[in-house]
């Protein structure tokens, strides 16, 4: 995301994607490094539109969800944050 939306990437690499590494960020922090990183839903990516380009190309691969910082005391929490943001992201939730 920090040259460009994921959303228009997805149509120029159509058939060329093989996996797909979910991670969040947030362009309103103005740098780009792992401190930009958040949790799924906590930042700036246009889920929707990136979800809509995956289903108009075909993708049916893998999601592989990647984060740098887990929760301090409750690391494990983030498993559970990361499938309820999932099933957002998916659409399992409305």
């Amino acid at each position: 995301m920090e040259y460009q939306f994921p959303e228009h990437w997805i149509p120029i690499l159509g058939e060329r994607i093989q996996n797909v590494h979910l991670k969040e960020w947030d362009r309103r922090s103005r740098e780009f490094g792992l401190q930009a990183f958040r949790t799924l839903l906590d930042g700036t990516t246009n889920w929707p539109a990136v979800i809509a380009e995956l289903e108009r190309i075909g993708y049916g691969g893998y999601l592989t969800f990647e984060y740098f910082h887990p929760f301090e005391h409750y690391p494990k929490a983030l498993i559970y944050q990361t499938s309820d943001a999932l099933d957002w992201i998916l659409g399992r939730k409305t």
